[in-house]
């Protein structure tokens, strides 16, 4: 993902200041858009989940999520998430 610029006109935030109990909106290096992830303490990277989907009887109608796991230095922006009523 290309540089984000990390300012209060556009939400994003610089990435040392991701919070690491909290879920965020966050975006890495090698995925393609932003995702929702959270800090995993044990392995020491963000963790998120990505939908995926597989041929089943020559259609595209296999859906699962597949975990996905980041190193903290690939965390280019992150938000928080926004508070529903």
């Amino acid at each position: 993902m290309e540089d984000l610029e990390t300012t209060s006109t556009t939400g994003w935030q610089p990435p040392k200041t991701a919070p690491k109990k909290d879920v965020i909106l966050a975006c890495f290096d090698d995925c393609p858009l932003p995702v929702t992830a959270t800090w995993n303490e044990p392995e020491q990277q963000w963790v998120f989940s990505l939908a995926q989907v597989n041929l089943y009887e020559g259609q595209w109608n296999d859906t699962f999520f597949e975990t996905q796991y980041e190193c903290a230095d690939q965390l280019k922006a992150w938000m928080p998430l926004p508070q529903l009523a």
